[in-house]
């Protein structure tokens, strides 16, 4: 797997660029994207950037699995309402929804949360399982999101969840936080 890093991350990932961790200026989001996908979609908006990754057979408009990966710039929501929008409040284009929180902490000196939720029924009249791990930085707010339209199982969690325990925030001027 590369390593793709920070806000840059969408902008080179499309054409293949990493960098090494030394190279890394302020604070970065450190993700990999996953052996056998490529990157589908790319954008970068007024305050966002967004990349979506789906296996390599597959589609955009008809993905079974993909990995969001979505970087908010100066937003910094607090992680209890974060708690609340993915275990309570749901999400309004979504019938039959359900989340929970799988856990919660710091890593590298940054407060994360792990979800898993369910929607039975999208606009796209699929179902969906997501599992998705949002970190609360100082700049930033992170999210790196794993869909699954296709079937889920205790192994994909297991898998998924490890490659979500990869996922962290580092920043070069604090030194709690270091990149590697």
């Amino acid at each position: 797997m590369r390593v793709f890093i920070g806000t840059v991350f969408v902008l080179l990932l499309g054409v293949g660029v990493s960098f090494a961790a030394s190279e890394l200026k302020n604070e970065n989001l450190l993700v990999t994207m996953p052996d056998g996908y490529k990157v589908a979609y790319s954008d970068r908006k007024k305050g966002l950037v967004v990349s979506e990754m789906i296996p390599k057979a597959q589609s955009l408009e008809d993905w079974q699995d993909m990995v969001t990966v979505q970087v908010h710039f100066s937003v910094h929501p607090t992680m209890s309402a974060l708690v609340k929008q993915f275990t309570k409040v749901g999400n309004p284009i979504c019938e039959d929804y359900s989340g929970f929180l799988v856990r919660k902490g710091r890593e590298n000196g940054y407060e994360f949360g792990l979800f898993l939720t369910s929607c039975s029924i999208t606009p796209a009249s699929k179902s969906e399982k997501v599992l998705t791990k949002a970190i609360l930085g100082k700049d930033s707010t992170y999210f790196v999101i794993k869909s699954w339209r296709s079937g889920l199982d205790e192994a994909d969690i297991v898998k998924w969840s490890g490659y979500m325990a990869g996922v962290k925030v580092c920043d070069s001027r604090i030194a709690d936080s270091a990149c590697p």
